[in-house]
């Protein structure tokens, strides 16, 4: 019984090891990491808005990520090339579907944030600044829930993919689970530090 709690840290210890080496993840880079973590929570409390946004910038840029990386599989399937343009064009039509459904688009998630930016335009322009026209700043948060959609979409077919030739589907799966939680992590910020948009919690 005595060996219980030193086979327990092995195991942990080891555990920990295993994902360092999966992740190719040095010993050496856990301070920058933790350095990081600190820089993310830190500005989390002072700069909400600013971590928001990133939020939305990494949504994007990840989305387009993991479509690219289905494009190949898609290819096959489909016996054609997919230029450019035909995944710009999706996600227009996506964005443009978003627009004439409003209100189901903001019933998925940003919606605090986008009432926040909208009354911010409204500030900015009440303060004699630029006026930014609401349906712009629906456009935009419209085209990161296209670009959300396809990399659920996306991400779906490759790890359906992967299983199929029996290879590991979980790491794309724990990535699309990544994703879900940045936008809910930015809903929760933006919940928490500017309420429902308006300013009222």
């Amino acid at each position: 019984m005595k060996n219980t709690p030193t086979r327990e840290s092995q195991r942990h210890t080891s555990t920990i090891s295993s994902i360092l080496t999966k992740y190719k993840i040095k010993k050496t880079d856990l301070p920058f990491i933790g350095l990081c973590l600190a820089t993310l929570v830190y500005f989390t409390v002072t700069e909400p808005i600013l971590i928001t946004t990133l939020g939305c910038f990494s949504i994007v840029f990840f989305g387009l990520w993991q479509i690219a990386r289905a494009v190949p599989i898609l290819e096959r399937f489909l016996s054609s090339k997919i230029r450019a343009w035909h995944i710009i064009s999706v996600i227009i039509a996506l964005t443009g579907i978003l627009s004439v459904w409003e209100t189901p688009a903001q019933a998925i998630f940003l919606s605090g944030l986008e009432a926040f930016f909208k009354q911010l335009a409204k500030g900015a322009a009440a303060a004699g600044a630029q006026a930014i026209d609401d349906q712009v700043i629906v456009l935009i948060f419209n085209l990161i829930r296209g670009v959300f959609l396809l990399l659920v979409a996306a991400a779906s077919l490759f790890a359906y993919n992967q299983a199929q030739q029996g290879n590991d589907w979980r790491p794309i799966v724990v990535q699309v689970g990544l994703a879900f939680g940045i936008v809910i992590a930015i809903d929760v910020v933006t919940f928490l530090f500017v309420g429902n948009g308006t300013g009222v919690t």
